[in-house]
């Protein structure tokens, strides 16, 4: 295992940098979201206060710049709502990248799971299952039909390990790969480095 991190140090590294990077790209997008949704909700009430004034004449040009910042802020939450519909499948396809090196990491040192050593826990949890029916669940999370009884198993015990009332459902048609990276702990490439190599005979 240690020989097949070496040889892909430099792939993992760049996936989990891109990620980290499209993260805070996508939580910057969301905020910017927040405020300008914030700030439609105020243009709307001034256009909506000045769109039937008794006065409409006398306000006319108060109505045009209420009708032009609605216009602005509505092309604004189009951009911003664009961009993280792309953040979020950068993301998820970054993510996913980085489940298959893992996985296939363990497929050409261990070959078929039952030969795969325990390795590292979370929350009781062994992280090669994790590996693996996460891996599964991004790969075919577009087919619910395709997506295991172990997947569903696997996320229904991460669900408990969670415990934060939110519900994983594996097919559901979200890819959860970047989920499972954040549950891992691999924004941070020692991380994953560590758990990839607890994973192997003694």
């Amino acid at each position: 295992m240690k020989n097949y991190i070496v040889q892909t140090e430099h792939a993992t590294r760049a996936l989990v940098d891109l990620i980290a990077a499209d993260h805070k790209a996508l939580s910057d997008a969301n905020d910017a979201l927040r405020g300008a949704m914030s700030l439609y909700d105020v243009q709307y009430q001034v256009f909506s206060a000045n769109e039937f004034h008794t006065a409409a004449n006398h306000y006319h040009a108060q109505m045009a710049r209420a009708h032009q910042a609605k216009a602005d802020v509505d092309a604004g939450v189009k951009s911003i709502s664009a961009s993280i519909d792309a953040k979020s499948a950068s993301i998820a396809a970054l993510s996913g990248a980085l489940l298959q090196v893992a996985k296939q990491g363990l497929s050409v040192v261990y070959g078929k799971p039952p030969n795969t050593p325990k390795g590292a826990e979370i929350s009781g949890l062994l992280v090669k299952d994790i590996i693996w029916e996460g891996r599964n669940q991004s790969i075919h999370y577009e087919n619910p039909k395709e997506i295991s009884d172990a997947v569903v198993e696997l996320f229904g015990r991460i669900d408990g390990a969670r415990n934060d009332g939110v519900s994983w459902d594996p097919r559901s048609r979200y890819n959860f790969a970047f989920d499972i990276i954040n549950f891992l702990g691999w924004l941070d490439w020692k991380q994953f480095k560590d758990h990839m190599l607890s994973i192997q005979r003694r």
